[in-house]
């Protein structure tokens, strides 16, 4: 499958001459309960064979024609959509068709006596505790009956209460929390807002958990089986909302895959913890000085007037990006140059504080949606983590990395350097190019701090060629 397409997912894996392919593989998930056993795809077109080439690249040896069988097993497969968006099959399914991918196991499994006790005894609770019964029209009418589509495995979310199931988890009463959150949000949301003494047109997550919770601001994080079962279900809602042309517009097309779920709970009337996503920047100039700023998504989102931007030069640890923040000031100060001679297309060094949070991602995409000619370099740790942040910075746009490649790793292994454990090894085995290949054989890290002295005669040679062609 080819890497370099920054494609997002969806619009990826909607080509048409993929569709023998995915239609193959979801049935074999189907059938087989899993990622199991292999598919058989015949090419039907010279299209469809050029295609089926371009994604199978390497993979396989021999030419595909039309009227090929091609014989791939379904391991190799998930493999491939994992490496290629960190996705695998039912999810890819779900992303494509909006719907979950339910094997026949599964769908047997929806009709066992532990789902309807589940859903019995969540009902029962909720009627309990609101004084009414959640078979409400009012509430069936605004959600789309969720409740009954959830039962019945058509709407989004049901293998979150599966989970709960299998883990032992509190089912009952992370249903019977969501279909209050329901409530609340879609029919007694002026009651609700009264109470809290909200009256913003939103109302933070955490505080909204502990109202509907009594107890709990965090029962609908995301890291909880509760917090991903409510924003499925508002998800679910809001995709429904715009099927029935309840919502006209398409504000949702122009929302990044990485802000879909601010997205939503905003849509619902919630707004998420948008002071905790933040990237560090330095940016010379009269307006921001000679200091490292941070920057929230806060007011990152709220940002209307961008500058047009230059090239951005992205580092994963702190340490090594203020290092060349102060490498940077004291080499403007040693060659005399002003803030105010400091030219416009200066580049801009950014730090992600090891993970490519919402912050970065976003005043990234905004610097190349200002300009589309900006570029942005990367330099990262030599580890997992550090490949796999380049990863997910590459489905924002193209990235060129700075001194991250096989020949400086090799020169910087020492006998002292960390181990790598054994699954990040064969995770960067499965990897494609020189780099994962050369990590997963040497079996070790080195850190980023231990290029500094070679980022640091990159970045000034950038920037003398900068100022340099200014003052011509």
């Amino acid at each position: 499958m080819e890497t370099k397409t920054r494609k997002s997912a969806k619009h990826y894996y909607s080509d048409p001459m993929l569709n023998g392919l995915l239609e193959a593989a979801f049935k074999k998930y189907r059938g087989q309960n899993g990622v199991r056993g292999k598919i058989n795809i015949e090419v039907v077109s010279s299209d469809e064979a050029l295609r089926l080439q371009e994604f199978f690249g390497s993979r396989l040896e021999r030419l595909i024609r039309p009227g090929s069988i091609i014989e791939l097993p379904m391991k190799v497969f998930a493999e491939e959509i994992a490496k290629g968006y960190n996705l695998d099959l039912p999810e890819l399914y779900e992303l494509l068709h909006g719907a979950p991918l339910v094997t026949n196991a599964e769908r047997r499994q929806l009709q066992e006596q532990a789902w309807h006790t589940v859903f019995e005894h969540a009902s029962s609770l909720f009627e309990k505790r609101m004084g009414f019964s959640v078979s409400n029209p009012i509430l069936e009418s605004k959600t789309f009956n969720w409740l009954q589509r959830l039962y019945d495995g058509k709407a989004s979310g049901y293998r979150i209460v599966q989970y709960a199931m299998r883990t032992n988890a509190n089912s009952v009463e992370m249903l019977f929390y969501c279909l209050k959150a329901l409530w609340y949000l879609y029919v007694e949301t002026d009651h609700m807002l009264a109470e809290l003494s909200v009256n913003a047109p939103y109302v933070q997550l955490p505080i909204f958990a502990q109202f509907i919770t009594e107890g709990d601001p965090h029962a609908f994080d995301m890291g909880f089986p509760s917090g991903r079962l409510l924003w499925q279900a508002l998800d679910d809602i809001y995709t429904q909302e715009l099927k029935n042309g309840q919502r006209i517009g398409n504000d949702h097309l122009l929302v990044h895959d990485f802000m879909k779920r601010r997205f939503i709970y905003q849509v619902a009337g919630i707004t998420a913890d948008e002071i905790s996503s933040f990237v560090h920047v330095f940016i010379p100039n009269e307006h921001y000085g000679t200091a490292a700023r941070t920057l929230n998504l806060s007011e990152l989102h709220d940002n209307s007037n961008w500058f047009k931007p230059a090239n951005l030069y992205v580092f994963e640890n702190p340490s090594v990006f203020m290092f060349l923040v102060y490498e940077t000031i004291h080499f403007l100060e040693a060659s005399g140059v002003t803030l105010e001679q400091i030219p416009d297309n200066f580049p801009i060094l950014v730090c992600i504080s090891g993970q490519a949070r919402d912050a970065a991602k976003y005043f990234i995409v905004k610097c190349i949606e200002t300009n589309p000619n900006c570029t942005i370099f990367y330099s990262g740790d030599f580890d997992l983590p550090g490949i796999q942040i380049k990863m997910n910075l590459e489905l924002l746009g193209d990235i060129h990395v700075m001194r991250m490649d096989a020949a400086t790793y090799k020169e910087h292994i020492h006998s002292r350097s960390r181990p790598l454990t054994k699954q990040d090894v064969k995770t960067l085995g499965s990897m494609q190019g020189d780099l994962p290949k050369e990590m997963s054989e040497n079996r070790k890290k080195v850190y980023q701090e231990a290029i500094t002295k070679e980022l640091r005669e990159d970045w000034i040679q950038v920037i003398k060629k900068v100022l340099g062609a200014c003052s011509k």
